[in-house]
């Protein structure tokens, strides 16, 4: 008779650490899941707001495709690899950094290419942009 009263608690004590541990994983992934959206909303913002900047640095651009962007935790920059065309079709790919807590400046270019396409200047229109994630608007 004790034998089957410590097998019942014993299994009843299995159970409740097994449901626990599932609760607290469950709890944890959602957690996990929160953070990657919330700093992926933070990218696509940086993005989007680089792109303002970029509107103010150069003139005449027609579209910006973000190849890659990272995120510096220790220095607060974002850095960006994209795909910047003209209203004449052409195109130079460069990399810059942008800090969201100064927003109207881009820093550390990687290509300058002022003769064709990176005319120093503002661009008034719409620009088409398409984020990291592949997901566009207009700016």
């Amino acid at each position: 008779m004790k034998t089957k009263k410590w097998l019942f608690v014993v299994i009843a004590l299995l159970l409740i650490v097994g449901v626990g541990g599932k609760v607290y994983m469950d709890k944890q992934k959602e957690q996990e899941m929160k953070n990657q959206l919330e700093i992926e909303t933070n990218k696509i913002e940086a993005e989007r707001m680089s792109v303002v900047a970029l509107k103010d640095t150069f003139v005449n651009i027609k579209s910006v495709e973000f190849e890659h962007t990272g995120y510096n935790e220790m220095t607060g920059y974002y850095s960006m690899v994209v795909k910047m065309t003209n209203i004449e079709g052409d195109f130079v790919k460069f990399d810059y950094e942008f800090a969201t807590n100064h927003p109207n400046e881009i820093s550390s270019w990687g290509v300058i290419d002022e003769e064709n396409i990176q005319k120093a200047g503002k661009t008034k229109g719409k620009v088409k942009v398409k984020y990291s994630n592949g997901s566009e608007s207009e700016v």
